[in-house]
């Protein structure tokens, strides 16, 4: 689908465009939406340039994504799609700048994209020319990349706070009382355990973490495609730029340098509260091996006892007594409490 942007007085306006149709006057912007090849060849036959094709925006070396031919700016990066869904996508969008219009060639359909365009048919001088819509989508691109790693730092919170919350004893979540702050209530609170975290929300931790890192991995392959296509357009497109369009080029560019920044902080993150999340669920296991380690230590001694009273030795005198079995009862009894006693005493229950 091709869709023709011209200007009529002070807006613009959406105009489709058949394949094989004349380019309407005024026209400041061509936008191609999943075109087949007799569409791709209609285009580059009106603008002078070879469009690329779906395969030729796959490409990922910089010479396949940002050249100059025919005295048009071809320019090509990955940029986020539904970023706020449970599959979130990048896609290719290419730029081709010719010294008449902006032709913008896409195979996704990101909601920004969208808005940008129902704003620029909406508000009077949005968009005045061609490079004023470069820009504009430009930073349509960079402000939806923004806001999708803000989604990811909130996600990112409440996921932290699902772990640690949890495994920090209600003492440390409150402000301590220095009129109690005892020996007697010390020790209290010493033995007092933290809450630990479900397995089940600990599960639900893990894939959140990375559905983040994998959605931030994302963003940051949008942004680094933006980083060179901002150095390539202000190399190339910007002697042909005005004042005002240079500063919001400068601009452009410094943002997407501090969101690069911010998304490799969100990175480093996101493998700090996994490493964290694993390491509660290692403590967890570590807590059940404990408990069945002092279960089998607390019942060897009734054990050993049972197996003493077990041999079929002849000469056994307690056998013989009516005091013998309720003795080796209390013995295993005896025997079995006095390990739990010593662990607990040791806080190692």
């Amino acid at each position: 689908m091709i869709t023709a942007y011209l200007r009529v007085g002070d807006r613009l306006q959406a105009q489709p465009l058949e394949p094989g149709a004349a380019l309407p006057e005024g026209t400041l912007w061509l936008d191609m939406l999943r075109p087949v090849e007799a569409e791709r060849e209609a285009v580059s036959r009106i603008v002078g340039v070879d469009l690329p094709t779906p395969e030729d925006m796959r490409e990922i070396e910089a010479s396949s994504r940002l050249y100059v031919e025919e005295g048009a700016a071809v320019m090509t990066t990955p940029v986020i799609s539904r970023g706020t869904s449970r599959q979130p996508d990048v896609g290719p969008l290419t730029f081709v700048l010719t010294p008449a219009l902006l032709v913008t060639v896409r195979h996704t359909e990101p909601l920004w994209f969208a808005m940008f365009a129902a704003r620029a048919l909406r508000q009077a001088h949005y968009v005045d020319d061609r490079i004023d819509a470069l820009l504009g989508l430009l930073e349509a691109v960079v402000d939806r990349a923004a806001d999708v790693l803000e989604l990811v730092a909130a996600n990112l919170d409440d996921l932290s706070r699902r772990v640690f919350a949890e495994a920090v004893p209600d003492e440390a979540l409150t402000p301590a009382d220095p009129k109690a702050d005892t020996p007697k209530r010390r020790k209290v609170a010493g033995r007092r355990k933290p809450r630990q975290p479900e397995g089940a929300m600990l599960q639900e931790v893990i894939t959140g973490i990375g559905a983040a890192g994998d959605l931030t991995n994302k963003v940051r392959d949008s942004l680094a495609g933006l980083e060179r296509l901002t150095a390539f357009a202000a190399t190339v497109v910007g002697p042909k730029m005005s004042k005002d369009q240079k500063a919001r080029l400068k601009t452009l560019s410094r943002d997407v340098q501090g969101l690069v920044d911010h998304a490799g902080f969100q990175a480093l993150q996101t493998g700090f509260l996994l490493d964290a999340t694993l390491g509660v669920i290692n403590i967890q296991q570590t807590n059940i091996i404990k408990i069945f380690s002092v279960a089998a230590a607390a019942f060897l001694p009734p054990t050993l006892i049972a197996s003493i009273y077990g041999m079929n030795f002849e000469h056994m005198p307690e056998l013989s007594q009516s005091w013998g079995y309720p003795l080796a009862l209390v013995l295993m009894v005896v025997s079995a409490l006095l390990p739990l006693w010593y662990f607990r005493r040791k806080g190692w229950l």
